[in-house]
């Protein structure tokens, strides 16, 4: 499994969302992956996600923490092959990933815009 998070940023999230929250997220991200990935419900999945998501309160969280969780959405939304549903997630993602500097997110979310395209061709 790839590592994340450096092991300070690790803690310091930890410590920033206390341990009921820290706990939460990972059960949110946890059950996401076991939907999205066991039971291709990818929209409950985003769900998951975006519970994790609303949890990071602070830019700094947001930087270092939602970046990660906004490719998991933009990652299930694209596996279900579903326009209509990368459209929803787009318009939702754009903002948010407008204030994240990360590369990786961009293309993410250039990938859901060609499958929205995709529909408005078909």
């Amino acid at each position: 499994m790839e590592k994340l998070w450096s092991d300070e940023d690790r803690a310091r999230m930890r410590t920033e969302l206390g341990f009921q929250k820290w706990e939460a997220m990972g059960h949110f991200l946890s059950d996401g992956d076991y939907l999205g990935f066991n039971q291709s419900n990818y929209r409950d999945a985003i769900g998951e996600y975006e519970k994790a998501w609303l949890l990071l309160s602070t830019q700094w969280q947001q930087q270092t923490g939602g970046a990660d969780i906004l490719k998991g959405i933009a990652d299930f939304a694209l596996r279900s092959e579903d326009p209509s549903l990368a459209s929803e997630i787009l318009n939702g993602l754009l903002p948010r990933a407008n204030q994240i500097a990360d590369a990786s997110l961009r293309e993410a979310c250039e990938k859901l815009a060609d499958l929205v395209g995709q529909r408005e061709h078909d």
